[in-house]
């Protein structure tokens, strides 16, 4: 450890964190991939492997990724309301010394946060990789003259403006889902991945080939079965998904029938959906698809039937 770094430390240890945080290093990528969260993992799941608490090992592992996924959003809810602030702070700006120091000041707090959200969004991911590894189950886890206003416009405000414009693009980056939807749904009692995996891989080549674009996975979010294996076939091909949670307390048993409703909008326009074997849910979706004029692939799971 350098020794800048390492003074800062002892700081912290001696007085608490203080204002001086913000100068702290944020580690790079892959120290906070590598030897943070895959080490806490390995060290806090290693040793339960082969012993009495082994059945343990899945719901702390969930509630470590989680913990961290919480906190990502938690910080980001932050990162906007400082913007908020910045806004705020810009509008109501009378040139006075108070003002400035307080605009600055969000400033710093902005800039600071931007970069913890960006590491706290790389250890959210790796642990849900994390998950994936050590469970063999996917994590499933935004006054006055228009010249006196230009008067009033100092360094500090001008600064603020351009970090409210970056953080607009940012969020809007952050929200927006490139490629064409593909309905993916089916039995939950399925269980042979490499189907699931050699069939979508088929079906993405074939959609980049006659449309010449990146698809995007829409499912209900399913914690077993079709839904959670092309979750993972997703995170492993780097493609986006949309997850549309049935909403129990509003719709009852008719939940996940409303989820097929709103996966088959119009607005949406998927370019197709694939059934892995399925239940009633799954028939009633794709029987909606194909009124709709929707392509509808259906596969058999090899191992029904077999004893």
């Amino acid at each position: 450890m350098a020794y800048a770094e390492a003074n800062a430390y002892e700081t912290i240890e001696l007085f608490g964190l203080t204002e001086k945080d913000a100068q702290l290093p944020i580690p790079n990528d892959d120290v906070l991939k590598n030897e943070i969260v895959r080490d806490a993992f390995e060290a806090l799941l290693g040793q339960l492997q082969g012993t009495g608490l082994e059945g343990e090992i899945e719901p702390i592992a969930h509630g470590l990724a989680s913990l961290l996924q919480r906190r990502t959003m938690a910080l980001s809810k932050e990162l906007d309301r400082t913007a908020d602030k910045i806004s705020a702070l810009t509008r109501s700006h009378d040139g006075s010394e108070i003002s400035e120091t307080a605009l600055e000041e969000a400033q710093v707090r902005y800039l600071q946060l931007r970069d913890i959200v960006a590491a706290m969004e790389v250890m959210s991911d790796e642990a849900a990789v994390c998950y994936e590894i050590e469970t063999g189950s996917g994590f499933i886890p935004a006054a006055g003259s228009r010249t006196s206003a230009k008067a009033r416009e100092t360094g500090a405000i001008f600064e603020a403006r351009q970090l409210l414009e970056q953080h607009d693009r940012e969020t809007a980056a952050r929200s927006k889902v490139e490629g064409v939807p593909l309905i993916v749904s089916g039995a939950t009692d399925w269980t042979d991945i490499d189907l699931i995996f050699n069939t979508l891989d088929k079906v993405r080549e074939r959609i980049r080939q006659t449309r010449n674009e990146e698809i995007f996975v829409c499912h209900k979010g399913g914690k077993n079965g079709a839904e959670m294996i092309a979750a993972r076939w997703a995170r492993a091909r780097g493609i986006a998904q949309a997850k549309f949670d049935p909403r129990w307390s509003a719709h009852g048993r008719a939940a996940p029938f409303k989820c097929n409703d709103e996966m088959l909008d119009d607005k949406f326009a998927p370019a197709g959906v694939v059934l892995f074997g399925g239940n009633g849910v799954a028939m009633n979706l794709g029987q909606k698809a194909e009124d709709k004029g929707i392509i509808v692939m259906r596969v058999d799971d090899p191992h029904k039937g077999k004893s």
